[in-house]
């Protein structure tokens, strides 16, 4: 089973970052701006118009991240901005959907997530949205519906947080600035970061890289879709749980003394990848990026990730690498391990070997900002229940 040291509570978690890496990581990302510039990627988002009707409902879909070089550590967790960028593909376990009323009255603001109020989410839109309300002069309140469908019974690690900020975040947009808007993808990106740094690289969907490193402006930060075809990806993963929460991994991450090595290390690996745009090489850093993330979190206060039936997963792929297979494996702050390829014939061959059940995986179109009618009028039946 995953755990967590018992010695770990006295261990105060304390940040590994000097001053001096800060503004060598700054530097860094702002030379990996201008190339994401000259490149054409990345460019200044639109602007559009606040446009606000009491009582509107809008809706906006999210999927979840699976990433290829990962998020640990924020550097001003005010506007969720991170030590360093990070690089992900959008997958089909699971899809977030939600809706959005706006109020015309302070104090309404509120989350049902599956069917429930939510602690959690609510304090992490409330944050979100009191940033959304001051950057646009709103004072009105928000209420969500939010589900989630899911192809797994429970997991961790699958990325559902980062579909819950995008599918919010582009149900919010629509509601307040229309359904252009809601369709572009870099503009929805910024508000997502705000709910959950992933949620940026959901919203943009397909393989995308988070702009984003020390004393970089909140509304420069935000996803950019890479043009790497990734049409001969294959994957699959095999759902596991624990209960370790990822914003605890943030801070115990870095506080490992390996962490000023890794963050510093993502631009070099980051900008490999931007440049070569090659497929094989991505899933070999991605693999060999888990096995980093893994020694951090040990590293950091003797948090292990893993479970028993997940690292039995990763001897198996271990050893069908050494046999001379070609697939690589990933994983998040969770022991659900993604086995990838760029050839499906070995992806099915350790399908085949392996005992654990697979789920099958695809990059999924994108997602969806208008619902149909039925579902709408559910929404609204539901929030018109919410009133005092």
């Amino acid at each position: 089973m995953a755990f967590k040291s018992k010695d770990a509570a006295l261990n105060p978690v304390t940040s590994t970052v000097s001053d001096d890496l800060i503004k060598k990581l700054g530097q860094k990302g702002q030379d990996m701006r201008r190339y994401l510039e000259a490149s054409k990627l990345y460019k200044p988002l639109n602007n559009y118009p606040v446009s606000l009707e009491n009582g509107r409902v809008t809706y906006g879909e999210g999927y979840p991240i699976t990433a290829m070089e990962k998020f640990l550590g924020y550097y001003d967790k005010e506007v969720n901005a991170a030590y360093a960028p990070s690089i992900s593909i959008v997958t089909d376990f699971s899809i977030a959907k939600a809706f959005c009323k706006y109020v015309d009255v302070p104090g309404k603001d509120v989350v049902y997530l599956d069917g429930e109020t939510n602690e959690k989410y609510m304090k992490r839109a409330k944050k979100a949205l009191d940033y959304w309300r001051s950057i646009n002069n709103i004072s009105g309140s928000f209420q969500f519906i939010i589900t989630r469908d899911k192809r797994y019974e429970k997991a961790k690690g699958l990325g559902e947080s980062a579909a819950v900020a995008a599918a919010v975040a582009r149900a919010f947009v629509a509601n307040v600035f229309g359904a252009d808007a809601s369709k572009d993808d870099g503009f929805v990106s910024r508000y997502a970061k705000l709910v959950s740094g992933s949620g940026s690289r959901s919203a943009t969907g397909g393989l995308s890289v988070w702009l984003s490193y020390p004393g970089i402006k909140e509304e420069d930060s935000y996803g950019v879709r890479l043009p790497v075809d990734t049409t001969g990806l294959h994957f699959v993963v095999y759902p596991d749980f624990h209960t370790i929460e990822t914003l605890n991994a943030h801070s115990i991450a870095s506080s490992s003394p390996f962490y000023p090595a890794w963050i510093s290390g993502k631009y070099d690996k980051i900008m490999k990848i931007l440049e070569e745009k090659s497929l094989p090489a991505m899933l070999a850093q991605a693999q060999q990026d888990m096995f980093n993330l893994n020694a951090l979190l040990l590293s950091g206060d003797g948090t292990i990730i893993q479970t028993e039936n997940s690292i039995k997963i990763i001897r198996h792929v271990l050893d069908f690498q050494r046999n001379g297979g070609r697939v690589f494996m990933t994983a998040d702050t969770g022991p659900s391990i993604v086995v990838m390829s760029d050839d499906e014939s070995e992806l099915k061959r350790f399908i085949k070997e392996e005992t654990a059940t697979a789920l099958r995986g695809r990059i999924p179109e994108a997602p969806k900002c208008v619902a149909s009618e039925a579902s709408i009028k559910d929404a609204e039946s539901f929030f018109d229940s919410l009133r005092d």
